[in-house]
């Protein structure tokens, strides 16, 4: 995986946050370096290996990893003949009797962690050297047991030193010397006995002075009685270091002989470090274990990110199946970025073994790759403007993708001139397709939500988002284009009315993209009174809520006049789409009725358990035809509206323009063919 990709989606924080809870650097380092595995089966055993981590965690067991440290360079110096110091090979005996109680510790969870017990097989205890090291040490120095000559060499250095200090003693209490005494003690001055004596008083003392204070007040004298004494302290001394040497020697070699062992053991243990680490995070995320395929199929299920704190909409998401491009629409502060991020770590973080939180039935695919264009690409040293960096990012995603892999991208086509920006999004979405690649787009593009629309294996989707609070609401909803909510969220954040309804106005003079901005905050009042509900064919338009209101005059039988406006009946004969007809919302699986025909980018109005969809007669297939379930001269109204919407429509075909005063919440804006009711 790409080092940029990983930063991105900030797979390094979640290596961060899995090191600090391994307990050794063996653990850690592993932690830090851990990278997405690229084959299913290797992926499904590491999950396999984090569960059984969480188990043993969540049975309140204690995990004896206590003397677990990385030993690695203390067994290599070793290893090259090198001498060991008295702590290092206790920390290293420690670390040996770890394992071994380890090995017997993981022997017993064979039932409830069968693959991770497994690992335990291979650790050899080396019980022996262990034990030799703690024989022949006494904390951080070699025990007088050691060896013979070592306990005899010791011995007569506790005499020597003793007639030393009874000597220097003598000096202390002696009246002889009580004035010439500048503190009644006995010092060490380098490796020496000494009395400290005032300067003038130094010829008082018969013996050599070893130092002075830094005043020159005080001097620091050997008696003569004691230097004979020191001599031969020196001389033992000498001999014990050279002792303790030969038991360290012997010690090392006996660690230089089993460095193989040793290294193979705190590899096991580094493993086992990283293993329960994993079963940690997973309990500080409160996370749970995938089914791991090699289709492209992704199903998140309540998917969190794992590093937004506080209160987490969970996201659910399903590509790669019927669809394997997603293109996601809504305002900017909608969570897009959030979503497409969120759906890159958790498959970066199953792919390594890692517990995702998600709920149960989630299931996510291995990818070769994880391609991210998300962020702003611009580069002051490289001359890259923002459109330039991210085209040459998206340049080398083409480049590397393949049918295994997973492409994200943010604010596809942005940058630049927005028909062409468009255009090229589409072509760019289009390639990637041909090549087979699980693709999650956002846009607010009306033509590259559209391709979603009329293009098979693409899918639209839409963030959710609070108009009142202009929070997001990280909701996706599959099978539906949102809006991008420009005008409303810059009324909302304070941008001058003037302002606004001069760009309504600009707006209004765009009739293709006119029914997507609008819709933002609601659009400008038409001076124009509404056209006779019988005038016109009903026809959806993007956003509406409450369009339906042109097919108040339209019985049974009603039809589109448009050749693309057709559906299938049982006999696979094309007929035209009707009013009233009963589908199936092929996205959400709903049977719902049709209440708007298809506009001319064939956009429907399906009304589905009490709420109108606005989706695409592709994704829409028929069940049973209006013909089949309305008598001869049945009020579709009765199906088509409720009783509120009934009233309108009845008010608009009595007074029309008296409507328009007394109704608060409408909007009315004009579009080329028909005026259309815009309800906040």
């Amino acid at each position: 995986m790409d080092d940029r990709v990983l930063m991105t989606l900030e797979y390094t924080r979640i290596r961060e946050m899995l090191a600090e809870h391994a307990l050794s650097g063996l653990g850690r380092d592993l932690a830090l370096n851990l990278h997405p595995l690229q084959h299913p089966s290797a992926v499904a055993a590491a999950i396999a290996e984090t569960t059984e981590a969480r188990a043993i965690l969540d049975g309140g067991g204690q995990i004896p990893l206590w003397g677990l440290g990385d030993m690695r360079p203390i067994v290599e110096r070793a290893s090259k003949g090198g001498i060991l110091q008295a702590a290092e090979l206790v920390r290293l005996a420690d670390c040996l009797r770890g394992a071994a109680e380890f090995r017997r510790y993981m022997q017993s969870k064979r039932r409830t962690a069968p693959n991770l017990s497994r690992y335990a097989e291979g650790i050899v205890p080396l019980r022996e050297l262990a034990d030799e090291i703690y024989a022949s040490t006494d904390g951080a120095r070699v025990a007088d047991a050691a060896s013979p000559r070592l306990a005899k060499v010791r011995k007569e250095l506790r005499v020597v030193e003793d007639r030393i200090k009874s000597k220097l003693q003598s000096y202390l209490t002696s009246g002889q010397y009580r004035d010439a005494l500048q503190e009644n003690l006995i010092t060490m001055r380098g490796d020496r006995y000494a009395i400290p004596i005032k300067a003038s008083h130094r010829h008082k003392l018969s013996g050599v002075v070893v130092d002075s204070s830094g005043s020159g007040m005080t001097v620091y004298i050997e008696p003569a009685s004691v230097r004979k004494l020191t001599d031969d302290l020196r001389i033992l001394r000498a001999q014990e270091e050279a002792e303790e040497y030969q038991v360290l020697a012997a010690l090392s070699g006996l660690v230089a002989e089993q460095a193989a062992s040793i290294g193979s053991n705190l590899e096991i243990m580094g493993v086992y470090d990283l293993a329960f680490a994993k079963g940690r995070l997973s309990i500080q995320f409160d996370a749970a274990p995938v089914d791991i395929r090699s289709d492209g199929f992704v199903q998140l299920l309540g998917a969190r990110h794992p590093l937004i704190t506080g209160e987490v909409v969970p996201l659910d998401i399903v590509i790669g199946h019927r669809y394997r491009t997603l293109v996601i629409t809504g305002p900017n502060t909608g969570g897009k970025t959030v979503a497409l991020k969120t759906v890159g770590l958790l498959a970066l973080m199953a792919q390594s073994g890692l517990h995702i939180p998600v709920s149960g039935d989630s299931a996510i695919s291995v990818f070769d790759k994880v391609l991210a264009d998300i962020g702003d690409s611009q580069s002051i040293e490289q001359s890259l403007s923002t459109f330039s960096g991210h085209l040459r990012q998206i340049a080398s995603i083409i480049e590397a993708a393949t049918k295994s892999s997973l492409v994200l991208l943010d604010e596809i086509g942005t940058g630049t001139d927005p028909a062409e920006g468009a255009a090229l999004a589409m072509a760019i979405l289009e390639e990637l397709h041909g090549f087979g690649c699980v693709t999650i787009a956002s846009t607010h593009y009306s033509d590259v939500k559209r391709l979603a629309d009329v293009h098979p294996g693409f899918v639209n989707g839409r963030m959710d988002f609070d108009r009142e609070t202009l929070r997001p609401l990280y909701h996706l909803v599959i099978g539906e284009a949102g809006q991008s909510q420009a005008l409303w969220i810059a009324g909302r954040l304070g941008l001058g009315q003037r302002i606004l309804d001069r760009a309504r106005e600009h707006l209004e003079q765009r009739p293709e993209s006119a029914g997507d901005a609008l819709a933002d905050g609601g659009g400008a009042r038409s001076d124009t009174p509404a056209k006779s509900p019988e005038a016109t064919v009903p026809r959806a338009q993007p956003g509406s809520t409450a369009v339906a209101t042109q097919a108040a005059g339209h019985q049974t039988g009603g039809s589109s006049s448009d050749p693309a406006d057709v559906a299938a009946d049982g006999e696979g004969i094309k007929r035209p789409w009707r009013l009233g007809d009963s589908v199936l919302i092929d996205t959400i699986n709903q049977q719902g009725v049709i209440t708007v025909l298809p506009d001319k980018f064939g956009q429907m109005v399906v009304l589905s358990r009490g709420k109108r969809h606005t989706v695409h007669e592709r994704r829409v297939s028929l069940i049973i035809g209006a013909e089949h379930l309305y008598p001869e001269g049945y009020d579709l109204r009765t199906v088509l509206f409720t009783w509120q919407e009934r009233k309108t429509i009845h008010q608009l075909q009595r007074g029309g323009t008296e409507v328009l005063g007394a109704s608060s919440d409408a909007k009315w804006v004009k579009t080329p063919a028909i005026d259309v009711d815009r309800r906040k």
